[in-house]
């Protein structure tokens, strides 16, 4: 398994480099590389727990939204009503 020191020394090393580049693309390389570790540190669960956490902060439970039941039956007839529709006069 690789220390957290071994990769922070190989960060410096490829910060060294990304400082020392004459071009964009050896930086570029660099930060990249210098990401990659960074993500093999966070990404390994032996390392995460040497790390404090913060403590998480519990979510409140949303109640799912319920859809209006269909009305079951049948509608309503009056004599004066001339149809079916609110729009029937």
């Amino acid at each position: 398994m690789i220390s957290p020191e071994q990769v922070l020394a190989e960060m410096e090393r490829q910060l060294q480099n990304a400082k020392m580049a004459q071009d964009e693309r050896a930086v570029r390389e660099a930060l990249a590389a210098i990401r990659s570790l960074c993500e093999v540190v966070l990404g390994s669960p032996v390392l995460m727990r040497a790390v404090p956490q913060k403590e998480q902060v519990p979510q409140q439970a949303v109640a799912p939204i319920s859809s209006p039941l269909p009305m079951e039956g049948k509608p309503l007839e009056e004599e004066d009503a001339n149809g079916g529709s609110l729009f029937d006069f």
